[in-house]
C-alpha cells in the first residue's frame, strides 16, 4: 500500500467519525465506508457505531431513503455477511415499483439516469438483467460521447457483468477509445476535454477505474498518466481539492488502489 493510500485512508476514517459525531445523514458515510473497503481496508476496521446505524436506518419495506443512499448501503452491507438478509431485503426493494422503463434513477419517481444504473449494475451485479443492460446500451447511444463519467460508469457495469452490448458489439471498445482521448494533458479528466471547470478528481477516478476494467494495455499510458495525476493533486492531509470532500477522496482512494494493483506499483 503506497504513502498515498495510506494518507487517504486516514484522512477518511477519520472524517467518518467526525461526520457521525455530528449526526451527517448517513448516506455520505456508508458510502465512504463502501468505498474504503472496495480499497482494501479491513471490515473490522470500520467502527461498529456505523454498521449499527447503517441497520437501524433502514426501513421496514427494505430499503432505505432513495435508490442511491441503498444501493451504496447494499454495497456496504455486502462485506457484513452476518447481515445478508437485511441486505437482500435492500436489494428486493430496490429492484421494486421502478417504473416501466428499465435502469434507474436517484429515487423511485426520478428519471433514469445513466450515472446511476451504470453505477448500480457496477457495484451489486446480483441485480444486473439483460434488460437493464440493455437499456443502459441505448441511453449511452443516443447519449454518446458527451460525458466522460457517463461513458466511465457505462464501461464499468458492462465489463463488471462480462456482458456484450446486443445492437452495437463494438460499443464498449469504442466507449472506451472515445474517453481516452478526453484526457487532459495534466493526465486529470474533467466531464469533457478542455471543460470550463478543468479536471477533477471524481472525473478522474471513474475514467480511471473504467480504462482499467477493459483489461487492454493500449490504455496503459492513460491509466499511468491518471494515476500520477492523482498522487500529484493529493493534498498532505491525503484529500483531494473537492467540492464534497470525502466523496473525492474516496474516489480517488479507490481509483488509486486498482491503478497500484493494475501498474503493480
Amino acid at each position: 500500500m503506497s504513502k498515498y493510500e495510506n494518507r487517504a485512508i486516514m484522512s477518511l476514517l477519520n472524517m467518518c467519525n467526525e461526520m457521525f459525531r455530528k449526526n451527517i445523514e448517513i448516506r455520505r458515510i456508508t458510502k465512504t465506508c463502501a468505498l474504503l473497503l472496495m480499497s482494501g481496508l479491513s471490515p473490522h476496521d470500520i467502527p461498529k457505531k456505523i454498521i449499527e446505524k447503517c441497520l437501524s436506518s433502514q426501513k421496514d419495506d427494505g430499503g432505505f431513503i432513495g435508490n442511491t443512499d441503498t444501493l451504496w448501503n447494499i454495497k456496504f452491507l455486502e462485506f457484513y455477511p452476518q447481515h445478508k438478509e437485511k441486505r437482500n431485503r435492500a436489494m428486493e426493494w430496490l429492484v421494486s415499483n421502478n417504473g416501466d422503463e428499465e435502469g434507474f434513477g436517484r429515487s423511485k419517481r426520478d428519471m433514469h439516469r445513466i450515472p446511476v444504473t451504470g453505477l448500480a449494475l457496477y457495484l451489486i451485479p446480483e441485480i444486473a438483467t439483460e434488460q437493464n443492460l440493455e437499456w443502459l446500451e441505448k441511453t449511452w447511444s443516443l447519449e454518446l460521447n458527451s460525458l466522460t463519467y457517463k461513458a466511465a460508469y457505462t464501461i464499468l457495469a458492462f465489463n463488471k457483468n462480462q456482458c456484450t452490448p446486443k445492437t452495437n458489439r463494438r460499443l464498449i471498445y469504442e466507449t472506451a477509445a472515445w474517453l481516452s482521448t478526453q484526457q487532459e494533458p495534466s493526465g486529470g479528466f474533467a466531464p469533457w476535454l478542455s471543460h470550463p471547470a478543468g479536471e477533477n478528481v471524481y472525473c478522474t477516478a471513474v475514467a480511471l477505474l473504467a480504462l482499467i476494467s477493459m483489461q487492454d494495455d493500449g490504455y496503459k499510458e492513460t491509466i499511468e498518466r491518471a494515476y500520477n495525476y492523482l498522487c500529484r493533486t493529493q493534498l498532505k492531509s491525503g484529500i483531494w481539492a473537492y467540492h464534497e470532500i470525502e466523496d473525492g477522496a474516496s474516489w480517488g482512494l479507490y481509483a488509486l488502489s486498482q491503478a497500484e494493483k493494475y501498474l503493480e506499483v
